[in-house]
């Protein structure tokens, strides 16, 4: 576990993170609008920056004391944007940062490199070129440098941002398998990748904390506010244009639309709400 008590940081006169406490464990989800400090929070967290106020207990250790960070190798970062050697290829990559990391037998490399691109399921694009992989193989290269050095928390930020379907989809099962073996925290505003992942999740907006929780607890605070009208496809732009909508599904019969609503709903049926409709009432500040 991890225990973020306090924790402040500025620049200059702007706070980015304002007495934010939070305790990290499992597969943990934190989401906010942008702006909200989770990538300030998760520098804080992988000792690139340091924090103003506060301190971070990692396993009941004293993680950070004052503004100066201990050193540490429990923790792996994976940044959104994950680019190294972009005109060498993917095994020569991995070999020449395992060398960084102190491992200099050459033979133990090779069987751990190749561990680490089975384990993020890149086998057969070992001699490829860095700059020639797609945006979802890179991160998983992210993810197999990070796993060289077998941390015991790893942290990823905004991970499927600029994913398409399908690489969002492979990417999320390996994050859930990783879950598996160590504390994941994942920073996103994608809701439906924290939805789909985490069992436990943090809400920020404006370096604030304003929900820490379970995804069933975060659902609860839109209870009685989500509902669905079912309309001809004529009627959709109007309806569109009137309410807040947040899913639409394409039925047989019609459309189904979930809009979010304080208020009760004439001609609408209420429904149980999803992640995002807590999500929603907690940012807006109209919750339980």
């Amino acid at each position: 576990m991890i225990k973020i008590n306090g924790v402040s940081k500025r620049f200059k006169k702007h706070h980015i993170l304002s007495d934010v406490s939070l305790q990290l464990e499992g597969i943990y989800g934190l989401i906010g609008p942008n702006g909200a400090g989770k990538t300030t929070l998760m520098k804080i967290l992988s000792s690139l920056i340091s924090l103003n106020a506060g301190q971070v207990e990692m396993n009941g250790e004293n993680y950070r004391k004052g503004k100066y960070v201990k050193q540490n190798t429990l923790i792996g970062y994976l940044p959104q944007d994950f680019m190294v050697y972009p005109n060498i290829g993917l095994e020569e990559a991995l070999d020449h940062i395992a060398m960084l990391q102190g491992m200099m037998n050459k033979q133990e490399r090779q069987v751990k490199v190749r561990q680490v691109i089975k384990q993020v399921n890149l086998q057969g694009h070992e001699n490829k070129k860095m700059i020639e992989l797609s945006g979802g193989m890179r991160k998983r290269v992210g993810i197999a440098q990070l796993l060289m050095g077998d941390p015991s928390i790893l942290l990823f930020d905004e991970p499927t941002a600029g994913l398409d379907i399908e690489e969002r989809i492979r990417f999320r099962n390996l994050l859930r398998n990783l879950g598996m073996e160590r504390t994941v925290v994942i920073s996103s505003h994608i809701v439906e990748d924290i939805e789909f992942l985490c069992t436990k999740i943090g809400v920020l907006k404006e370096g604030r904390v304003l929900f820490e929780g379970s995804p069933a607890e975060l659902k609860a605070h839109a209870k009685g506010q989500v509902w669905e009208y079912q309309v001809a496809p004529s009627d959709l732009d109007a309806i569109m244009n009137q309410k807040e909508v947040v899913q639409i599904t394409e039925e047989s019969n019609g459309m189904n639309l979930r809009v979010y609503s304080t208020k009760s709903e004439s001609g609408a049926t209420s429904v149980e709400p999803r992640l995002v409709d807590g999500y929603l009432a907690v940012v807006k500040g109209i919750g339980r």
